[in-house]
């Protein structure tokens, strides 16, 4: 049933150890703790279901998101994680930390930051943005930013009726590999009619940490 309001458990790892651990690598380690639920590993059959379980670092933490009927799951479970393997190491947890929000959709601007890169472009349309002069990019940005909200919108039964509109304020971009694949990876600040849940993710590979916002404002 389609809703303005998600509920949405934020939980941060603090680990003894100096060793970096990615989201991906956090995904793995989740996945085969449960692997009786595919929403934690992400194999679908549907290649257009947005991850309502997803991976990622908000700060300096690495952080499992849990949205909708998943928030509840995420909560009751992360605390019974002690430690997290990785092909060569067993990492202990020093601290968990669990935020509990609730998320209300409301006709209103704001600004927001990716933290994270966003990947917005795939083989095809990257011709297509590569042949184009400046502003016609920043217009082409923003188009298919306005599609991730909206196919984010509806893949958390979040219905918008209002059209939503973007400006990109301003923008940089990096290469970034994912997977053995190059990608560009943008960096945005972007003003919006609409407010949109901080720190899940917009575009490819949300559910490994890209992607993601945060409001500004």
């Amino acid at each position: 049933m389609a809703s303005d309001k998600l509920n949405i458990c934020y939980v941060l790892f603090d680990f003894n150890s100096d060793i970096k651990i990615n989201p991906d690598q956090f995904r793995g380690f989740m996945a085969h703790m449960f692997s009786n639920v595919s929403e934690f590993h992400h194999h679908s059959g549907n290649s257009y279901h947005y991850p309502l379980i997803q991976y990622k670092r908000i700060g300096d933490k690495l952080s499992i998101v849990g949205i909708g009927e998943y928030s509840k799951m995420v909560a009751q479970s992360m605390p019974n994680i002690d430690h997290i393997t990785t092909q060569n190491e067993k990492i202990p947890i020093h601290n968990i930390q669990i935020k509990n929000s609730i998320f209300i959709r409301e006709n209103k601007f704001c600004v927001y930051s990716f933290v994270t890169p966003w990947i917005a472009l795939n083989e095809l349309n990257y011709e297509k943005y590569r042949n184009i002069n400046k502003s016609e990019k920043k217009r082409f940005l923003e188009k298919i930013l306005v599609g991730n909200i909206l196919s984010m919108f509806k893949g958390l039964g979040i219905f918008v009726t209002e059209k939503v509109e973007i400006t990109i304020l301003k923008q940089f971009s990096k290469p970034i590999t994912v997977h053995d694949n190059k990608f560009v990876g943008f960096k945005l600040d972007f003003a919006c009619n609409t407010t949109l849940p901080e720190y899940l993710g917009l575009g490819k590979s949300v559910s490994k940490g890209f992607g993601v916002i945060r409001k500004l404002n």
